[in-house]
């Protein structure tokens, strides 16, 4: 289990925790004078507080995702997509369109890209800033709390009635407020990036300059743009996603030369970066190996600079580039047919996950690592497993 991944389970566990705790003194607690409970029992108290916490859940995600997009605007940024608790809604083909969509974040994320005609009051351009974005949810929620507590006392009355009910009601959603609240400005990478974290990496102006690069380069992406992509010697995070984005572009012309460097200035800088942006760009450095270099010279590299931990997540990464290194390795060094069908039954997944002006790419990319083995290993039969044209069709 990742670093990042643990120390999400523990946050979690944190949170479930202060929930587990407010239920079982503050809601048991007035359970037993509750003006529902009195008159429908302990379930109906039950259904009664369920609604509140799903009522919390709908109005806290709604609040910080709408805080995200005035924020958003406030910085300088145009919105791409707002997606609450799996609603997504977005512009495509200049049409608004309502889809269930996944999301990173906690109950929501809203995507946004960087204007490019933003002026100062000298007429020069100015980047957008996305302090205001990454403030405003936890800003909004800190408001709401306190107008939740100051409801709370003034309807809390005796506990007795049914108006009290409704402030232990509105209480529930305020403290789901707080759970969100906690989790989103922790500065540390979870399972998803926290607005907490983000904040510490922008502080960096570097970072600043990288974090709108990005949102530009996966904007472009999204829409099945080619962009041109600038590249860091200074790694973090953004900067070396941003450079894993260019050594994708140098892939497709098959220029391995300045590709390489690229990598190792990311798995140099592993303690600079979440893991899995360094598990990629390890994938990517053991790829080029494969298919650039002398056997002899990539299995070397391999067995050396290459631990068994950080094989064992190249096999589990769901991705394209990862699955391609996964069949090299289990081809060319392992010699596994078992192992290679292990990945090439994991595809069709990943070729869904990729992005559309990368589609043609990577099944090139694919058929071309595939032959690679299927040359090494031609009793194995694996010629079935390349991706056509009509399928691509297909699946688009």
């Amino acid at each position: 289990m990742k670093k990042e991944d643990i120390f999400g389970l523990f946050v979690y566990l944190i949170l479930l925790a202060l929930a587990i705790v407010f239920g079982f003194t503050v809601l048991n607690t007035h359970a037993s004078e509750s003006f529902i409970g009195g008159q429908v029992g302990t379930f109906g108290y039950m259904g009664f507080m369920f609604l509140a916490i799903l009522t919390g859940l709908i109005v806290n995600a709604s609040l910080f995702e709408l805080a995200h997009m005035l924020g958003a605007k406030l910085g300088g940024y145009e919105i791409s997509s707002v997606n609450i608790l799996g609603l997504c809604f977005f512009k495509e083909d200049r049409k608004r369109k309502v889809k269930f969509r996944g999301f990173e974040g906690l109950t929501g994320e809203t995507k946004i890209y960087p204007k490019d005609n933003l002026v100062n009051k000298k007429g020069e351009h100015k980047e957008s800033s996305p302090y205001a974005y990454l403030w405003f949810g936890s800003i909004v929620i800190v408001i709401e709390v306190v107008v939740v507590m100051v409801l709370y006392t003034l309807l809390k009355g005796d506990g007795k009635s049914l108006l009290s009910d409704f402030a232990y009601f509105i209480l529930t959603i305020g403290m789901i407020g707080i759970l969100i609240l906690i989790y989103n400005i922790l500065p540390f990478k979870l399972d998803t990036p926290t607005d907490g974290y983000k904040l510490t990496l922008v502080s960096n102006p570097k970072n600043k300059v990288a974090f709108n690069e990005l949102l530009r380069v996966q904007r472009a992406m999204e829409e099945g743009k080619e962009v041109e992509i600038k590249t860091f010697t200074e790694i973090t995070n953004y900067t070396a996603n941003l450079n894993l984005n260019k050594v994708y572009q140098l892939l497709d012309k098959r220029d391995f030369a300045n590709a390489e460097p690229l990598l190792d200035m990311i798995i140099n800088a592993k303690n600079n970066v979440s893991y899995s942006v360094y598990i990629r760009a390890r994938a990517q450095k053991i790829y080029i190996n494969l298919m650039n270099k002398p056997i002899e010279e990539a299995r070397e590299y391999y067995e050396k600079e290459v631990p068994a931990s950080e094989r064992r997540d190249i096999s589990q990464d769901i991705s394209m580039p990862s699955i391609r290194v996964y069949l090299l390795m289990s081809g060319l060094l392992d010699k596994s047919k078992s192992e290679c069908l292990i990945a090439l039954n994991n595809v069709i997944k990943a070729y869904k996950k990729t992005p559309k002006n990368r589609q043609q790419i990577e099944v090139d990319l694919f058929n071309e690592t595939l032959q690679k083995v299927v040359d090494a290993h031609p009793k194995w039969e694996l010629e079935g497993y390349k991706l056509s044209i009509q399928e691509k069709a297909d699946k688009k």
